[in-house]
């Protein structure tokens, strides 16, 4: 019976200890948009989506660009060159249904990159779903002080809703 038990907890700690909320260095390749980039993992190009964030779209399929949508993708350019080495932490689940890699990302020095959108108020706190909420709490502190000082996507009255960015007010 005891032999069991140590099996059981063995099979419990091995499945806990998966490698979701590792950080893995990559390479940058190229930006898709504010939210989104591509880069080489494991030796294949990848769609990483970053965690938690959500910037206005620039490249929608029968949609216009939105406010904000070109600076929070400027910003991702001037903070990233192709072949740079980047680090990703994964989330919980690592891929979205879009089959892109979830993730926080880093900069080489530590900056993480998510926090970076909120705090110039270029991205809303967005698609919380545990558990890939590791840092929910802190991102809405940072989106708060964005919000409070009415910068970027907060400096227009009613653009940010519950589900993404109104296309009404531009």
């Amino acid at each position: 019976m005891m032999k069991k038990l140590i099996f059981f907890v063995f099979l419990i700690l091995v499945a806990c200890s998966s490698p979701h909320n590792e950080k893995q260095e990559v390479t940058f390749i190229r930006i898709v948009d504010g939210d989104t980039l591509i880069a080489e993992v494991d030796g294949q190009e990848e769609y990483i989506r970053l965690l938690l964030v959500d910037t206005p779209e620039t490249k929608k399929q029968d949609e216009a660009v939105q406010p904000f949508g070109p600076e929070a993708s400027k910003l991702m350019e001037n903070t990233f060159s192709p072949n740079d080495t980047i680090v990703l932490e994964n989330g919980s689940s690592e891929r979205d249904n879009y089959d892109r890699i979830l993730a926080y990302v880093y900069t080489e020095d530590g900056q993480m990159f998510n926090e970076m959108l909120l705090a110039k108020g270029l991205a809303r706190v967005a698609y919380v779903f545990p558990p890939n909420d590791k840092y929910v709490e802190k991102f809405r502190e940072i989106e708060k002080k964005a919000k409070k000082k009415q910068i970027g996507i907060w400096s227009i009255e009613g653009y940010v809703t519950d589900e993404g960015f109104s296309t009404t007010i531009y």
